[in-house]
């Protein structure tokens, strides 16, 4: 038999669990022989991350109860309504995005826009000026919410962040930084799995040219964003909250202003500008890596042969 140069096509093992996210993959593109299969952490990271942005018990019990009828009652319905095969193949994928909203809205303490009271606050409300006159029944009474001291909520967000005046602006910050981290830890599994597949199929150039640059990339940047982030949750801003910096003008002013602390705010740790400056650059020398030396290598290459 001649040799050849070409690959064998790809061949997946599936079942009815497995086969909605090989279809959700193969519409970015379909893995070629060998290749790691991104659709097995598919089956966990796609519903979890929805479930991430869905967030609420409510509506997420909705879609698991739905999926489960539907696994339930599935051959009934076939047997009934063969026209329903394409819905039915989507009834495990519903379960598991429903149980990881339903997840995700008891830690965001949201049910369809309703916190759940399912232990005390770790808050103890008071009237700011209990002295006044309050005749009118519509009139709202300014409060003040105090934290008792070593108390800790159970699980999930407090719900009396929920009658706070800034509830909206901070669970929408809670919300974007969760998935801002959640979301570079799964790009760093992608680019680990490019790194998986040009060790295995002994590609020099791919490692070297690709993931070195794009992992470095990816931390320099966005995993300093999440550094950031955290490095900002664990800091007391206690009575001094107008020192709190923003993370996306620090992440600006790494770009435009030299790293540079915004005036009025103070650093996150020590030497974050220095550390900027320097990721900054490591960044700069990471993009031309990607893009410049491995088409020229290839044309080379290609040149020699001929």
């Amino acid at each position: 038999m001649q040799d050849h140069q070409i690959r064998p096509p790809s061949l997946f093992r599936l079942n009815e669990v497995t086969w909605v996210f090989q279809e959700i993959v193969n519409t970015y593109g379909v893995p070629t022989y060998k290749e790691v299969n991104p659709s097995v952490f598919a089956i966990v990271t796609f519903p979890f991350l929805f479930g991430i942005m869905f967030g609420d018990v409510g509506h997420g019990f909705v879609l698991f109860f739905v999926g489960s009828a539907l696994c339930m009652l599935s051959d009934f319905i076939l047997a009934r309504a063969p026209g329903m095969a394409a819905v039915l193949s989507m009834r495990y994928i519903l379960v598991l995005m429903g149980i990881f909203a339903t997840f995700a809205g008891f830690i965001y303490n949201d049910f369809m826009a309703i916190p759940l009271w399912i232990w005390d606050s770790c808050y103890q409300i008071s009237e700011v000026n209990p002295e006044a006159n309050h005749d009118d029944m519509y009139e709202h009474i300014p409060m003040n919410a105090v934290p008792i001291p070593g108390c800790v909520y159970p699980l999930g967000l407090d719900p009396m962040w929920h009658m706070a005046p800034n509830e909206l602006a901070f669970n929408n910050s809670l919300k974007m930084k969760l998935s801002v981290i959640l979301g570079v830890l799964q790009m760093s599994l992608g680019v680990c799995m490019k790194a998986l597949n040009a060790l295995y199929f002994k590609n020099r150039l791919d490692f070297v040219y690709e993931f070195v640059p794009q992992i470095i990339l990816l931390f320099v940047l966005f995993g300093y964003m999440d550094i950031m982030i955290i490095a900002k949750w664990t800091t007391d801003f206690t009575n001094k909250e107008s020192l709190a910096p923003s993370v996306i003008t620090n992440m600006i002013d790494m770009g435009l202003n030299m790293g540079a602390i915004a005036p009025g705010t103070v650093a996150l740790f020590q030497g974050q500008q220095a550390i900027s400056i320097l990721f900054v650059l490591i960044a700069l020398v990471c993009v031309p890596m990607m893009l410049f030396p491995k088409p020229f290598i290839l044309k080379k290459e290609m040149e020699h042969h001929d």
